[in-house]
């Protein structure tokens, strides 16, 4: 079982692994684990969900259900060992990307919330100086005319690195942004020594993802909290 604040992506691997603003319940985790965990986050302050492996027993689902969470749509775990070599060639006109300096910050922040209706608090915690400063975590902004339109957030450990938080302002959309800052987040986890690429994506995107190399490896059951 994963959850997590709104990141697009995570594995858990042991019981209460927490990074990257992600928590984790590994095989072992038991029903009263995952509810003892959602409460926690239900605490937070942050918008969280709840992301089912397919091994993850029934028994976990009813004690989340009996909390609240109902099922919403699912989350597919994605994977690539490609890399994309002809990222330049393909970067939309205009569209100038970059890895984020410190004074990006609410630059990100304005893409974030444009994009998935951030809540401040949610900006706060994946852009606060100690998370920044984690090794492996790297921001990439793109902007148009010095208007910051697109973000991910790339997190290189081991051969991996995860992708994050891909987001595309809503009048920015269907231009190719989302894909190129993507390349980019991958290709800066590539030299940074990753092997390989993970995302986690919804159902209606999996096509872009999959134009850049990505695969389907697992369909994950998304919770979501009633209001």
């Amino acid at each position: 079982m994963v959850t997590c604040g709104y990141l697009p992506y995570a594995i858990a691997n042991r019981v209460c692994r927490r990074g990257n603003g992600i928590y984790g319940l590994g095989a072992t985790a038991t029903p009263k684990d995952a509810t003892a965990l959602a409460v926690d986050l239900a605490a937070s302050g942050v918008s969280w969900c709840a992301r089912l492996r397919p091994s993850v027993p029934d028994e976990v689902d009813e004690a989340l259900g009996d909390m609240g969470l109902f099922a919403e749509d699912e989350a597919l775990l994605m994977a690539t060992s490609l890399t994309p070599l002809d990222f330049a060639r393909h970067e939309p006109r205009g569209l100038a990307l970059r890895t984020c300096r410190a004074e990006d910050g609410l630059a990100i922040a304005t893409v974030l919330g444009a994009a998935f209706g951030a809540r401040p608090s949610n900006a706060a915690k994946l852009l606060d100086p100690a998370h920044l400063a984690c090794e492996g975590v790297q921001w990439h902004l793109g902007q148009v005319d010095s208007v910051p339109v697109t973000c991910a957030m790339s997190v290189v450990a081991g051969d991996a690195v995860g992708i994050f938080a891909v987001g595309t302002i809503p009048e920015a959309r269907g231009r190719g942004y989302a894909s190129s800052v993507t390349s980019r987040a991958l290709i800066h986890g590539f030299a940074s020594g990753a092997r390989f690429g993970v995302l986690t994506a919804s159902p209606d995107v999996q096509g872009v993802y999959e134009r850049l190399g990505f695969s389907v490896m697992e369909r994950w059951r998304r919770l979501v909290p009633s209001l």
